[in-house]
Parts: structure tokens; C-alpha cells; sequence
């Protein structure tokens, strides 16, 4: 498996890299009044909203309430067309990595919910320890099956058409 590995703090994370679209540095984010926690915002990208996600919220890291204006985010893209868009706030983007399928272990149990659930597995690779990242039980959560974003209904808000 190939991955994007990123930082964020102290600790080495990686997604799978087949998932990325794009990374995108210091993205202006717009706040969403009265959202959860780990949606920072949305942004435009290339005419496209982008709902930008919190790793660390989501993960029961931080527990802030600070806005962020600029983030640099790694961009998903999902729906049946893939034309939909998510985003996950990173710290540093880092470098292309190969994930040896084999040495992937479980994440610790000590890990915490949140971050067992969305932590898929753990491995080392050069004295680096790197916990990947399970976009797909992010997307799952925060995305319907229609492709749109499942989040305007957790803050009170609905589409208007």
C-alpha cells in the first residue's frame, strides 16, 4: 500500500494515498456557526465546498474551541462520481510512504474510541511509528449515501434549494 504520511503535533500519521486528491496548503477556512467540534469549516476549492474536518476532534485529542481561518488540508474526494469533496486539517503534510501490508498491527486499545474506530492500524517503517488513518469510517460518518455531506443536519441547518 502506498501512503501520505502527515504530522500532526508530535505523531506521524498516513492515509492511503489512492484516496487523495489533492493537498492543499493553508486553505482558507469560513467557520460554520453551531457546528460539532470536529468540522472546522468549509472552504472553496477550484469552485467546490469542501467541508474541512478536525483529525485531532475527531480523534479526542483536542478538545479547543478555536477557530481556524488557514489550514493545510488534504482533500478526499467521494460520491458516486467522486465529485464531492471532504478535507482533513493536518499540521505538515509529509511524504509518500510504503505501507508493507503485512506489518500493519492493531491500533493499542489505549488509543481511546474515537481513535480506535477511525485509527485503522498502526506500523513502523524506518524507526518511524505511523498510525494510518481509516478515511472510509470518516467519510461514513459524515457523508450520506447520496454523496453529500451528512453534517447540516447535526448543526441544525438544512439545504435550501
Amino acid at each position: 500500500m502506498r501512503g501520505l504520511s502527515f504530522l500532526i503535533g508530535d505523531e506521524l500519521y498516513a492515509v492511503d494515498v489512492t484516496l487523495v486528491q489533492q493537498v492543499a496548503r493553508m486553505l482558507a477556512i469560513t467557520p460554520v456557526p453551531s457546528a460539532p467540534l470536529e468540522i472546522i469549516g468549509i472552504a472553496n476549492l477550484k469552485g467546490k465546498v469542501v467541508t474541512v474536518l478536525s483529525l485531532t476532534k475527531l480523534l479526542g485529542i483536542d478538545k479547543t474551541n478555536e477557530a481556524m481561518l488557514f489550514a493545510n488540508t488534504i482533500v478526499f474526494k467521494y460520491g458516486a462520481n467522486l465529485e464531492d469533496q471532504i478535507g482533513l486539517a493536518i499540521e505538515k503534510p509529509g511524504n509518500l510512504i510504503d505501507i508493507d501490508p503485512g506489518a500493519i498491527r492493531s491500533p493499542p486499545v489505549t488509543a481511546g474510541v474515537n481513535a480506535n474506530n477511525l485509527i485503522s492500524g498502526v506500523t513502523e517503517i524506518d524507526e518511524n511509528f505511523y498510525r494510518i488513518v481509516d478515511i472510509e469510517a470518516i467519510l461514513s460518518l459524515y457523508t450520506t449515501d447520496s454523496g453529500e455531506t451528512s453534517g447540516n443536519s447535526s448543526f441544525g441547518g438544512t439545504d435550501n434549494e
